[in-house]
């Protein structure tokens, strides 16, 4: 977390896109059509700073929703709790702690980091501790780490995971005996994030980055996308978007989650925007800042935007992602990136497996049902491509899409209630199980998935929180006339499609 790097000032444009929220649009319009179920991405009013959030349950997830950065010499020391109102505020669900460097104490601050752990869960806030490690010694600097995790406030409260700060001495070997020590004494439940350089930084050590030890031992990613440096003349939309899509590559983990953390170092509201929206637009769960010291009221100005460029449960989309593909539901290309456009035929191979359809096994079979069921000739009215049957692999636009969402499930509803009726069949296929319930697991408590969305990860419910994260004053989703595109066309991509069909399944 050193900047060593002088700054410049990219000129950036300011235009910002919020297709995604036009998704989540679709998705809530898609929902009014059946009776049963919720969105998991419905937007719920910000409750205003002074009053502490209602208590609800807490299913697993580390670092969703946005953050910030603070280093040892700048913990809140006085009016902790209204630090706390601040963050929460500004829709910061987030703050990374520093705990200690290699030549500190293990804890440097232990009074004031249980008031900042005790008032931040107050306020539904997770508290994740860093550390600076050197790693001259790097059992010594994993203790300082395990001890962290370990270390409880006077009420017996604890943080919510840890991320060691690895920037030297990236030797593979001393990386991976420190992740290792750490991991085996914590456990393979215990929320862990790597924080490194981005692979774009021309320092000489990044290049020695053990990105797939990295990928091994931690859940999450967290590559220091420090746009502004002596080693690279990018501007902050790309620089983030590209460090993304290389760890991707480098980790060869194109489902690897990955957290951005942001320069905030001297950067103005409109850098931090462009950087959110490329967090978005490249499929990133989530992001945070890192400022010069401390967060500038500008800054959290930009930062309580992240809810109108960021979907608020990009962990879950990319979760419920990997039970997609593990189950065949959608086919993983050769150079797959789940922020690449979907297929058109894949496309309604998913909407056919979220409406549970039987016996859908390929895009082929998706268009030919929704051919007969008439869905396709509803849609073509208005998106004549949806009726090319031999152009299956182009990709879907957004407004495609939502049309043909909203026109299937109607359809479908519509079949069943019409076989109901003719005593077909009995039961109820449009609430079916698709998978074999022999291989469910148990969804983790709290959550709103069905039980074959588990990841086969332990539950972490007494310390992780998933809360919504909105700015403040934020009431109301945006109406398609409210929808920018930034230029170009916003096609639906793997972690779109994720989120679609965990809309249906509710």
């Amino acid at each position: 977390m050193i900047n060593i790097s002088p700054r410049r000032k990219p000129n950036l444009t300011t235009a910002v896109s919020v297709t995604l929220s036009a998704l989540s649009l679709m998705l809530s319009c898609v929902q009014s059509a059946t009776a049963s179920g919720g969105s998991s991405i419905e937007r719920q009013p910000l409750v205003v700073s002074s009053i502490v959030p209602e208590t609800q349950a807490n299913p697993p997830g580390m670092a969703e929703g946005s953050g910030v950065w603070v280093n040892l010499w700048n913990y809140p020391k006085t009016d902790v709790e209204g630090y706390c109102q601040k963050l929460y505020s500004t829709g910061i669900r987030n703050l990374f702690v520093q705990t200690s460097r290699s030549t500190t104490e293990a804890i440097t601050q232990p009074t004031e980091l249980g008031q900042l752990i005790e008032a931040c869960h107050k306020y539904k806030i997770r508290v994740i501790a860093w550390s600076f490690a050197e790693l001259k010694s790097p059992m010594a600097d994993a203790d300082k780490m395990i001890v962290a995790a370990r270390f409880r406030t006077p009420s017996g409260d604890r943080l919510d995971g840890i991320a060691p700060n690895l920037e030297n001495n990236l030797n593979k070997t001393v990386v991976e005996a420190y992740s290792k020590h750490i991991r085996d004494a914590l456990g393979n439940g215990y929320p862990m994030m790597a924080v490194v350089y981005s692979p774009l930084n021309r320092a000489p050590m990044v290049a020695l980055t053990p990105w797939k030890v990295l990928a091994k031992y931690y859940d999450v990613i967290a590559p220091m996308a420090y746009w502004n440096g002596r080693y690279q003349t990018v501007d902050a939309y790309t620089y983030t978007k590209r460090t993304v899509e290389r760890v991707r590559q480098l980790t060869e983990k194109p489902d690897v989650e990955v957290h951005v953390i942001g320069d905030g170092m001297g950067t103005r509201a409109n850098e931090i925007t462009e950087f959110i929206r490329a967090c978005r637009d490249v499929g990133a769960q989530s992001a945070s800042l890192y400022p010069n010291q401390k967060t500038t009221e500008e800054q959290f100005g930009a930062m309580s935007r992240y809810s109108d460029l960021m979907p608020a449960n990009g962990r879950h989309r990319l979760e419920v992602l990997r039970t997609l593909l593990s189950r065949g539901v959608v086919a993983s290309p050769p150079t797959f990136d789940p922020a690449k456009a979907l297929s058109r035929g894949e496309f309604m191979k998913v909407v056919a497996h979220g409406l549970k359809v039987p016996n859908i096994n390929d895009s082929s079979e998706a268009f030919g049902y929704f051919k007969r069921l008439g869905v396709v000739d509803v849609v073509a009215s208005e998106f004549p491509e949806m009726a090319v049957d031999d152009d299956l692999i182009s990709p879907i636009s957004l407004e495609a899409g939502q049309k043909f969402v909203t026109v299937a499930k109607k359809a479908v509803i519509s079949q069943a209630k019409a076989h109901h009726a003719k005593g077909l069949f009995k039961g109820n296929p449009f609430r079916a199980n698709p998978f074999n319930a022999n291989q469910a697991q148990a969804a983790p408590a709290g959550s709103s998935s069905s039980t074959y969305l588990s990841m086969n990860r332990p539950t972490r419910v007494d310390r992780l929180f998933v809360a919504p994260v909105y700015a403040a004053g934020e009431t109301k989703l945006l109406s398609p006339t409210d929808v920018k595109y930034s230029g170009k066309q916003h096609h639906i991509n793997y972690l779109d499609a994720a989120q679609l069909f965990e809309d249906l399944n509710q």
